[in-house]
């Protein structure tokens, strides 16, 4: 069957980027106690112009905080991988096809009407539309029915089991909206310790505390998200004053943020990767793929691209991943590279696309030289954001750098290694791989789910379809004036709350 995309694959491998290693803190913040009242600003990457869970713009990484602002998510990621409540108490299964939802007691949106079993299923209705264009449609089409047992409870019953059905309830599907108020923008009202005061186009989004939350009370009255897409521009903002926190994704901002003293909470919250299309001269041949694996020090690239920061990838599983056994990833060997390239008997030459942030062209221009080493000719396609998701999805590329927080829910992203995934960009056909994955998926046993996903991956290593790069770090730097700033380092996706945040900037 179909599989599904899993949530903002797209979007934030269009955001993320590498950054620094997973480390704790550099500094705890202010040592008093949680200080009421006064505004934090935090400088984000991208424009929230639509804040409707619908829209997908607070589906990436570093938009997470907004939805965690005004959309308390049912689940939040939490360490190694774990789901931590948030609006939902819990949410089992004895069969992975059957699932209970009990959500927390006493929650209301920010009008005060009760968050109840019912505006779950209508939330998720709402998004699951097709004509809604959410990213999360085809999430919710896994779903055959839904059902409310009682005003906190409501069952799931999906088309086929899935192991990693809970994980769709830490983005769109798990921020529930009511389908009945609207805040002024037009927006549906979220359940979160913060409701929307004011937007300015291009500029920043304001949100005041709700007086109706009923979760633990925020601190602070005002937070405002800045707009800053620029990495450079958006740390010179921190270090000026003008916001209080800023998600970073660059390893020199990090190094320069540890090197000031200022609280840095990141983890290796994305994977650098390429996507090969294998449907395509020459990756149509396994042998071109596996020359290319060969041929790149992956070592060389963390030290240089990524100063050091972060950990090789060895494959679809990442290390800190509860699946993690031991992946087999080639060594860095140029003489079999050439000995596969003499098999092979032809020149080989293709276009590596890839976006213009600096650290995307060094690497390009590092496997460039790696792979003439060994006599692959590699032209650098630099082309922008929009083009790039034009490319991915149409098949467009040979080879496309592709950076994202995907991997950090192995149960859904080794779902776009099946033959028919919406997110098999390049093509790739192992319809042993495909068992694999859908009897691991289907499996109650976790130690059967990790041995079936790992024979699966070790199969995606030596096909090839995707080169593993770097497990590379992003998260948020804070002025030392910030308290509540979480140890976020064992954290597979950076999901900040910031209703745990205080300021003595008062």
């Amino acid at each position: 069957m179909l599989r599904r995309l899993i949530p903002s694959l797209i979007a934030v491998a269009a955001l993320a980027a590498c950054g620094s290693p997973g480390v704790t803190p550099t500094s705890s913040g202010p040592s008093s106690e949680p200080q009421p009242g006064g505004t934090i600003t935090i400088g984000i990457d991208s424009e929230i112009s639509a804040l409707d869970p619908i829209a997908n713009q607070i589906a990436g990484q570093a938009t997470l905080v907004v939805a965690n602002a005004v959309y308390e998510p049912l689940f939040t990621d939490g360490p190694a991988g774990a789901l931590e409540p948030g609006l939902g108490e819990s949410l089992t299964s004895d069969d992975l096809r059957t699932w209970t939802l009990v959500l927390q007691e006493g929650r209301t949106f920010s009008d005060g009407s009760p968050v109840t079993a019912q505006a779950v299923v209508d939330h998720v209705r709402r998004l699951g539309d097709p004509a809604a264009e959410c990213q999360c449609a085809a999430l919710a089409a896994e779903i055959s029915d839904m059902a409310v047992v009682d005003p906190r409870t409501v069952t799931f019953t999906l088309a086929e089991p899935n192991a990693g059905f809970p994980r769709y309830f830490t983005r769109q599907l798990g921020m529930i909206a009511s389908t009945t108020a609207e805040a002024t923008d037009g927006s549906p009202l979220g359940a979160g310790p913060y409701r929307f005061e004011a937007a300015a186009a291009g500029s920043s989004l304001t949100v005041t505390r709700s007086s109706n939350y009923q979760g633990p009370a925020p601190h602070a009255d005002t937070v405002v998200f800045q707009f800053l897409p620029d990495p450079d521009s958006r740390y010179q903002s921190l270090a000026s004053g003008t916001v209080d926190l800023a998600w970073v994704d660059t390893p020199n901002l990090i190094a320069q943020a540890q090197s000031e003293g200022r609280t840095v909470a990141t983890a290796n919250a994305s994977t650098t990767t390429a996507f090969l299309n294998a449907q395509v001269a020459p990756f149509d041949d396994v042998r071109v793929r596996q020359a290319v694996q060969a041929a790149i020090d992956r070592e060389a690239l963390l030290a240089v691209v990524d100063q050091g920061q972060g950990v090789v990838a060895n494959g679809p599983i990442l290390s800190r991943s509860p699946y993690a056994s031991g992946t087999q990833y080639p060594a860095f060997d140029p003489d079999r590279a050439r000995g596969l390239l003499a098999e092979v008997g032809q020149p080989i030459s293709f276009a590596y696309t890839t976006d213009s942030r600096p650290q995307s062209m060094q690497r390009a221009t590092a496997i460039q030289q790696m792979l003439a080493d060994v006599g692959i000719t590699m032209t650098i396609d630099v082309v922008d954001t929009a083009t790039w998701g034009t490319k991915l999805y149409a098949g467009d590329f040979a080879a496309i750098e592709f950076v994202t927080s995907a991997y950090a829910d192995s149960d859904a992203v080794m779902g776009i290694f099946e033959p028919e995934a919406s997110g098999n960009f390049g093509g790739y056909m192992n319809p042993e791989v495909g068992a694999l994955i859908a009897q691991g998926r289907g499996t109650a046993d976790q130690d059967e789910r990790k041995r079936l996903y790992a024979d699966a991956a070790q199969k995606i290593v030596d096909d090839v379809p995707v080169l593993f790069f770097t497990e590379s770090p992003a998260g948020f730097v804070a002025d030392t004036s910030i308290g509540g700033m979480p140890d976020l380092h064992d954290r597979n996706v950076i999901s900040l709350p910031p209703g745990q945040l205080w300021t003595t900037a008062q």
